[in-house]
């Protein structure tokens, strides 16, 4: 981290809203700690003589957290870390991300606050007139038939730049579904969907459509406004097999690629925020795998193709005074890339590693006093929603076997066409293929995180008048993000034998962030065929003491099975399980067979958990 220090460690936990812990130790640098609660930092040096005038924190910031620090305000959630007195360096990367919120960004209103609108995650919600006056108490809330509304303005960082779903007007893609009866060129197949294979309506003859899709290319951008008007001006009906008058009429009211929830309808455009947006950000190129086209049928009729857009985050580094005395802060030396480009984050480092470090002064009045931090920008990151690519990248991967096994069946059951259908209407054909043209099925490629224009390292810096390595950035081993507040928290899946699958029922204990959040909650499984997991899906420690379950027949009478493995779970006793990010373990009930089922099956979940900081340090937790 810095040289003339020895060795450091930083052990961050964020419960909301808990009381801070500073705690010091020396000589030994392992130190345990166990069932502490509140926002704690423990430092450790090997000697005392060596402790450090500053230290250096990388954050990452997305939504209002970001918006906010961008407009010379802090949101609640990260007061307590970039409290007190900061000052933000406008260089490129700065005045870049401003760009995007100020051109791009959406507005902020309404009654509620959630993940939707900026935060990583969608765990995060309360009412937007208290959040609002948490941050400024003189914003003017009215009463509405919706709920209490703020008077929010975007110039005061009440705009986010978020993700989005563009719809991909693909009428060459339609005509080879519905004239052709052929997969359109360019897009894979997966014979199912990211919750399950394809489903058998008749063996060897039909089957529910496949979910289709391709990498996004700068061609679906160019002349998109023409080929939308040419979508809507259709009759809709290039399939040639409408029923009867209403069904032709439902198609042009709906659109050919029909989507639930998408409000695309014909004679009214659509925004193109989200557009423009992607045009601005791939203006020198669209990476592969940047955004996926997805193809699966629409809810009325027909195709809906879309891809998900992706957010845009601001990694900071933060260069605090934590002595005790003010310090003189001299030159940095960076290494900077002016590329306007959207690309992975190895082919930033390696322009970084061929520019030659510079000597920049970053703050003209040179003293930092005594907690006073400087934010420097360092880098723009383009990701996708977690659970947007938890989806794609774990759904179908899940379930790829089962949906091979049911295309090779298929293909060697069947000597006519299979006809495919809607999965939820099955009488509603959409297009047919001979066994001999059904491909073998891929699972969609994604890339989790790319970056996009300016970006710094900075490799030194200059403390009263010695020079310091400055501590690098490792994405895989990264501090913090402005979420909510709250955390994450662990997540229950129940198994499916049909398909041989695991199914992702729900997370629990939200909001128990620390020891005495500690609490027991309820939750209702939406199947249950005997077996149960947990996974820890966040950099967190989960501290799970007990698992209950709970069988319900019609009549109301419930009975209830403790679990028996592992062992920490059997009791509310204290000793707890524990699990860090990536961790997952199977729960053991002894059940009589079949004792599930016809009944409502629940699970009773004692515990709570600690959002941390750094994933290298899960490890050593014991």
């Amino acid at each position: 981290m810095i040289r003339r220090a020895a060795w450091i460690a930083a052990l961050v936990a964020l419960p909301f809203g808990a009381t801070a812990q500073d705690i010091t130790t020396y000589g030994d640098c392992s130190p345990v700690i166990q069932d502490v609660g509140g926002d704690v930092t423990v430092v450790c040096y090997k000697d005392r003589n060596q402790k450090p005038r500053f230290r250096v924190v990388y954050y990452r910031l997305g939504g209002i957290g970001q918006s906010f620090l961008l407009n010379g305000k802090l949101s609640p959630e990260w007061e307590k870390y970039l409290g007190g007195q900061q000052a933000i360096v406008n260089n490129a990367v700065h005045t870049e991300i401003r760009t995007l919120t100020d051109r791009f960004g959406q507005q902020i209103g309404g009654s509620y606050l959630s993940g939707n609108v900026g935060f990583e995650g969608g765990d995060f919600g309360m009412g937007l007139a208290d959040y609002a006056q948490q941050v400024d108490a003189d914003i003017e809330v009215f009463q509405t038939d919706g709920g209490a509304m703020p008077d929010l303005r975007s110039a005061e960082g009440w705009r986010v730049f978020g993700p989005g779903q563009l719809f991909v007007p693909d009428l060459t893609a339609a005509q080879a579904l519905f004239q052709k009866y052929a997969i359109p060129a360019g897009y894979q197949a997966y014979w199912g969907t990211s919750s399950g294979a394809a489903n058998w309506v008749e063996p060897g003859s039909k089957m529910t459509a496949p979910t289709l899709w391709r990498s996004m290319t700068l061609a679906d951008l160019d002349d998109y406004e023409a080929r939308y008007d040419a979508y809507l001006g259709r009759a809709l009906d290039i399939s040639n097999d409408a029923r009867n008058t209403g069904d032709l009429d439902r198609r042009a009211e709906r659109g050919l690629f029909a989507n639930a929830g998408a409000g695309y309808f014909a004679g009214r455009r659509i925004e193109h925020t989200t557009l423009d947006a992607l045009r601005y950000l791939a203006r020198n190129g669209l990476p592969e795998n940047y955004a996926i086209v997805k193809g699966e049928p629409g809810i009325h009729y027909g195709w809906s193709f879309t891809a998900n857009t992706r957010s845009a985050d601001l990694l900071v580094a933060v260069l605090e005074n934590v002595g005790d005395t003010p310090m003189d802060v001299g030159a940095f030396t960076i290494a900077e890339t002016a590329e306007m480009t959207l690309r992975r984050h190895d082919e930033t480092q390696a322009l970084l590693a061929t520019a030659q470090p510079v000597d920049k002064r970053l703050w003209p009045p040179g003293i930092l006093a005594p907690g006073e931090k400087l934010v420097i920008p360092v880098r723009i990151e383009m990701p996708l929603l977690p659970e947007v690519f938890d989806w794609i990248a774990s759904g179908y991967r899940d379930n790829y076997a089962a949906a091979e096994a049911i295309r090779d069946e298929a293909t060697t059951s069947a000597a006519r066409q299979i006809v495919f259908v809607h999965p939820n209407e099955q009488t509603n054909v959409l297009f047919a293929l001979p066994p001999s043209d059904l491909p073998e099925g891929r699972i969609p490629d994604l890339v989790e995180r790319f970056e996009y224009g300016p970006a710094w390292s900075i490799q030194a810096v200059e403390v009263d008048g010695a020079t310091f390595d400055f501590r690098q950035h490792d994405p895989n081993n990264f501090i913090l993000f402005a979420g909510g507040g709250v955390g994450s928290c662990p997540y229950l899946y129940s198994y499916q034998e049909d398909g041989d699958i695991w199914i992702e029922e729900n997370h629990f204990l939200l909001g128990a962030t620390s020891p005495d959040k500690k609490r027991t909650e309820r939750l209702e499984l939406s199947h249950f065929d005997g077996r149960l997991e947990i996974r820890e899906k966040e950099h967190e420690l989960a501290h799970i003491d007990q698992i209950t379950l709970i069988l319900r027949d019609e009549d109301g009478t419930e009975e209830t099975y403790p679990a028996v493995w592992p062992a920490e779970l059997a009791d509310h006793d204290g000793q707890n399980l524990v699990l860090g990010y990536g961790e997952r373990t199977e729960v053991r009930f002894d059940l009589p067979d079949g004792a599930w089922e016809g009944k409502t099956v629940f699970v009773s979940a004692t515990g709570y958990y600690l959002p941390l900081s750094d994933p290298s340090l899960f490890a050593s937790r014991n």
